[in-house]
C-alpha cells in the first residue's frame, strides 16, 4: 500500500536536493552558492510557504534530517556507493536525495524506526514521478538497515588523509590543509566534535532583563515555554537544551533574548563600547552584533550600521525592532544600506568593527554544507578582499580610534597572516592592542602570544571556530572622501 511522505520529510529532502545543488549526474555534484539552506527553510516556513504553520517538533525533524544527512555525506555516499552495483552519480537529484537522507535516518537517528526511514525515502522518491527508481531506492536502503556488509577503509597510519576525510566526512581539501597544523590525533578529535549540532546558545536581552537577574529569565523560559536553560562562560549567555521557541507569541518574538554563539558575543566585548562614541559595524547584518553593540553601549553609543546585502539589511533593522531596541526614544542609530568599500563615513569613527567576508571554516558546526560548496581558492579571495577592507576602514578612523577585525575563520591567511600584513602595510601607523582585558576571565586562554584572539573549530567550548584582534590607529590615513576627522 502506498503512503504520501510526510511534509517534514518532503521539506528536508527537497531542501537537501537545492543546498548540494545537483546538476549534471557525469560530474557529481555541483554547488550554486546562492542556495542556503537557512534561507530555503525559512521561505518554506514563511507566508504561502509549503511548511507554513508546521508545528516546532517537525521543524526540529526537519533540521536533524537535512544538517545530519549535510555533515556527513561523503561518508554516507561512499557507503552507498559501496553497496549499490550501480553508479550513484548517473541517478537522479531525487533519489540520491533519498538514499544519503534515508542512510543517515538509519544510522544516525535512533528514535526513527528504520521502516519509516526506508519507506518515507522511497515515497519521496515517488512523489517527484519517478516511480522506476522505487525499487532500487527500497532495495539500497533495506540492505542498508541489514548492515550485511563491512567495507574497508583507508588505512590509518599509512594513509590518515583519505581515512580522516572518510571517517569524519570532511573534504580532503580541508583535511590536508589541517593536518598541517595539527597533528592527526589531533584532528581526530576536532573533527568528530566540528560534526556534532551545535548547541542553541541564546543572549539575553540585557535591555530587558538586568544580567545579575538572568536567572529569573531562565526561569521565565521554562515556565512559559518549556526550554531548559544553562549558564555559560560567558555572562548573559545561555544553552539551551531544547530548540527555542521563534514563533509568534515567543519571547523570542517579544523580544527578551537573541539567538547568538558565544564566539559572536565575545566580539562585542572586545569592541567595548562606550556612551558617545561613534562606532560603525561595517557587515552588520543579521543584527546579532549590532544589537549587542548597543546593549553594551546601554544604547548610548552612536551606532552606524553598513550593509550590502538587502536580505540582511533587513534582518539587521528587524533584530533592533524586535529586541526594542529601534523604538527607544534616546536610540542613536544610522543605517546604510552599501557596500562598505564604496562607502565613505561622514565623520572619523572612534571604533570599527570588521566582521569581515570570510572562508567560514570555522563555522562548519553550524553551516556543514559549507563542507561541499567550498574550495581553497577562497581563502585566498577572502584574504584579499579583507586586506582591502582593513585599508578602507582604517581611512575611516580618528587617531586613537581603533579597527576590531574579526573574521569566522581560524585559518592563518584570514586570521595571524592578516595582523602581520597590517603591521607591515602601516608600520608604526597602528599598534596592536591585547585583547586580553577586555575578555571574560575564561576565555583569555584563547589569546596568542601575538595578540590574536583565535579559537579553533572542534573545540572543547563547543564556540564556533573564529580569529579576531584590534588595531588601534596612531596616525590618521589619508583621509575617504566625505571623513571628518
Amino acid at each position: 500500500m502506498s503512503h504520501r511522505v510526510t511534509l517534514a520529510r518532503l521539506i528536508a529532502y527537497d531542501t537537501f536536493v537545492r543546498v548540494m545543488g545537483f546538476h549534471d549526474p557525469k560530474a557529481g555534484y555541483q554547488h550554486n552558492a546562492k542556495e542556503r539552506p537557512e534561507d530555503l527553510l525559512e521561505a518554506a516556513y514563511g507566508p504561502g510557504g509549503v511548511g507554513e504553520g508546521l508545528k516546532r517538533i517537525d521543524r526540529n525533524l526537519v533540521k536533524e534530517i537535512l544538517y545530519g544527512g549535510l555533515r556527513w555525506h561523503s561518508k554516507i555516499y561512499w557507503i552507498l556507493q559501496n553497496t549499490s552495483s550501480r553508479n550513484l552519480d548517473d541517478t537522479s537529484p531525487e533519489v540520491r536525495a533519498a538514499l544519503v537522507l534515508g542512510t543517515y535516518q538509519i544510522f544516525y537517528m535512533d528514535r526513527v524506526p528504520e521502516r519509516a526511514a526506508v519507506n518515507e525515502s522511497v515515497e519521496y522518491v515517488r512523489s517527484k514521478g519517478q516511480a522506476n527508481a522505487v525499487p532500487f531506492v527500497n532495495g539500497i536502503l533495506r540492505q542498508i538497515a541489514r548492515r550485511a556488509e563491512y567495507f574497508a577503509k583507508p588505512d590509518k597510519t599509512r594513509q590518515p588523509v583519505d581515512y580522516l576525510a572518510l571517517q569524519f566526512a570532511f573534504p580532503r581539501w580541508m583535511v590536508e590543509r589541517w593536518i598541517k597544523q595539527f597533528r592527526a590525533d589531533r584532528l581526530e578529535t576536532m573533527l568528530p566534535a566540528m560534526n556534532q549540532p551545535p548547541p542553541y546558545t541564546i543572549r539575553v536581552n540585557s535591555m530587558k532583563t538586568a544580567l545579575n537577574e538572568s536567572h529569573l529569565f531562565q526561569q521565565e523560559l521554562l515556565k512559559q515555554e518549556k526550554t531548559h536553560t544553562d549558564r555559560c562562560n560567558l555572562r548573559g549567555a545561555l544553552h539551551c537544551k531544547e530548540a527555542p521557541d521563534t514563533g509568534p507569541g515567543s519571547l523570542f518574538a517579544a523580544g527578551w533574548y537573541t539567538i547568538q554563539d558565544e564566539a559572536s558575543q565575545l566580539i562585542g566585548h572586545l569592541v567595548d563600547p562606550k556612551p558617545g562614541e561613534i562606532v560603525i559595524d561595517a557587515t552588520c547584518g543579521p543584527g546579532g552584533k549590532f544589537s549587542h553593540l548597543f546593549e553594551l553601549s546601554c544604547g548610548a553609543a552612536r551606532l552606524i550600521g553598513v550593509e550590502k546585502n538587502e536580505n540582511q539589511f533587513k534582518r539587521a533593522q528587524q533584530a533592533m525592532e524586535r529586541l526594542g531596541h529601534a523604538s527607544r526614544p534616546d536610540t542613536k542609530v544610522e543605517w546604510h544600506h552599501a557596500d562598505f568599500l564604496e562607502w565613505n563615513s561622514p565623520v572619523a569613527a572612534d571604533k570599527i568593527l570588521l566582521d569581515a567576508p570570510c572562508s567560514g571554516l570555522g563555522v562548519l558546526k553550524r553551516h556543514p554544507e559549507g563542507k561541499w560548496q567550498k574550495d581553497p581558492r577562497l581563502i585566498t579571495a577572502m584574504a584579499d578582499l579583507q586586506k582591502r577592507m582593513i585599508e578602507h576602514a582604517l581611512k575611516q578612523i580618528r587617531a586613537g580610534g581603533e579597527l576590531i577585525f574579526s573574521v569566522c575563520s581560524f585559518e592563518p591567511e584570514e586570521t595571524l597572516d592578516q595582523m602581520e600584513w597590517a603591521k607591515k602595510e602601516f608600520g608604526d601607523k597602528i599598534e596592536v592592542i591585547s585583547p586580553v582585558i577586555r575578555l571574560p576571565d575564561y576565555f583569555k586562554r584563547y589569546v596568542t602570544r601575538d595578540n590574536v584572539l583565535l579559537i579553533y573549530g572542534g573545540n572543547a567550548d563547543q564556540t564556533d571556530g573564529f580569529g579576531s584582534f584590534i588595531v588601534k590607529l596612531r596616525v590618521p590615513l589619508a583621509s575617504s572622501a566625505g571623513v571628518t576627522k
